[in-house]
């Protein structure tokens, strides 16, 4: 999913997905300037943050690999392949948390029949590790960070503090009853707003990217008409002498 991030210095840069490849773009752009290529040979699930000051991505290759990289940095780098795509990797997350950062993504279970959520920290340990497994169907969590990582999945609470075991359910065991009842009535109506919330962005940026596509389609128009006019001159120059 393409995203527009505010740097530090004030500036943004644009990151989408545009025929299997991942593209790259400052806003304000100066004209003569355009989009860089990040990553090719780009099949699906494209996730991007900013880390640091720093724009991170990631994304599933052709090649059935999850490569990691920064913007600006050279290409990007395969920190877990799937040659034969067994496992299935897909719905990629970057998530800075703690003052970490993490991937999250799920994989078809060694079984082949149920799926797991996995983590791993690309710029400090690519140990992919699994969080939770046993989901019948490939599961699309929904994270809110604080003091514990809580995860809304197949219906389920998820709970994670970084370092120990993750657990599930903790929520739940918070009290019984009607007390019970009213934090999963509340997470869900939580949910669905973030749920909102995103497909606003969502359709924001997209509506940004386009625009921003549309100007720089225009600047390159330009630059070709420049050309052709400057070539027409040298002709007509050179024809006189």
């Amino acid at each position: 999913m393409g995203c527009i991030h505010s740097l530090p210095d004030g500036t943004k840069l644009a990151v989408w997905e545009e025929r299997n490849q991942v593209m790259a773009l400052p806003i304000p752009f100066r004209r003569g300037t355009g989009a860089a290529v990040l990553a090719r040979d780009v099949l699906k699930d494209l996730t991007s943050v900013v880390f640091r000051g720093q724009v991170y991505y990631a994304c599933h290759s052709l090649e059935h690999r999850i490569l990691f990289g920064a913007a600006g940095e050279g290409a990007p780098a395969a920190v877990l392949s799937d040659p034969s795509d067994g496992r299935q990797y897909s719905g990629l997350r970057l998530l800075e948390w703690k003052e970490e950062l993490y991937l999250f993504f799920r994989a078809r279970g060694r079984d082949g029949k149920l799926w797991e959520l996995k983590v791993m920290r690309p710029l400090s340990d690519r140990e992919a590790r699994t969080l939770w497994e046993g989901f019948s169907e490939p599961v699309e969590p929904v994270y809110a960070g604080g003091k514990r990582l809580v995860i809304l999945a197949e219906g389920g609470i998820l709970t994670w503090d970084g370092k120990k075991q993750p657990e599930q359910g903790e929520i739940l065991r918070l009290g019984t009853g009607q007390k019970a009842r009213d934090a999963i009535l509340k997470l869900e109506a939580e949910n669905r707003r973030e749920r909102a919330r995103i497909r606003a962005l969502a359709q924001e940026h997209e509506a940004r990217l386009e625009e921003i596509k549309r100007q720089y389609d225009e600047l390159a128009a330009y630059a070709g008409e420049l050309q052709q006019e400057g070539k027409r001159w040298r002709e007509k120059y050179y024809k006189k002498q």
